[in-house]
């Protein structure tokens, strides 16, 4: 879960946890923006760069419940149409 702002300061920390859940090699890996207030450029390419990396090794990155305002920007970048975003609250069952 993010929370706060995603901008130059803090992408870099985004970016190096990503790597770090990633070297476990996680089947989906879920990023909920449910409490960011803001995402600058910096957060978008570390989750665009987070999603090229998930197709290329086989895995699935999904972005959950972002706020209007982040919404559109991922509409208005379309990086919508490359990142899989679920409006609603993920429930994960276990080996499902």
């Amino acid at each position: 879960m993010l929370s706060g702002e995603l901008d130059m300061s803090s992408a870099t920390c985004l970016e190096l946890e990503l790597k770090t859940v990633e070297a476990r090699r996680p089947p989906v890996l879920v990023l909920d923006l449910s409490q960011l207030r803001f995402m600058g450029v910096s957060g978008l390419r570390a989750i665009l760069d987070a999603a090229r990396r998930a197709r290329r090794e086989g895995r699935q990155l999904v972005v959950t419940n972002p706020v209007p305002h982040i919404l559109r920007l991922f509409e208005l970048t379309a990086i919508d149409q490359s990142v899989e975003l679920v409006r609603a609250p993920l429930t994960l069952v276990a080996g499902g």
